[in-house]
């Protein structure tokens, strides 16, 4: 899913995800037992949780600053193992 912040506020994205049924794959606190626990043998370690970009605009400047991260290597992975195993995938 897409989230756009418009706070600062401790897990918030995490809370969302959870509230509209789409909690973060890995989260322990607010993410879902039985997901986190079928994600373990895929090598998941961390919270399936990637900033695709940042975008800051500061009031002294007149342009906005963008950065912008690919996936990283440990989630692509799990990606990869997740379309290996999906039905119809399998020769």
């Amino acid at each position: 899913c897409e989230v756009e912040l418009d706070t600062g506020r401790t897990h918030q994205i995490r809370v969302h995800a959870q509230h509209i049924g789409h909690p973060v794959l890995g989260d322990e606190k607010y993410g879902d037992a039985e997901a986190n626990r079928l994600a373990r043998p895929l090598g998941l370690k961390r919270l399936f949780l990637h900033a695709l970009q940042f975008r800051f605009v500061l009031p002294t400047v007149a342009e906005a600053y963008l950065f912008q991260a690919p996936l990283a290597p440990e989630l692509a992975s799990v990606l990869d193992r997740l379309r290996a195993d999906a039905p119809g995938q399998r020769g």
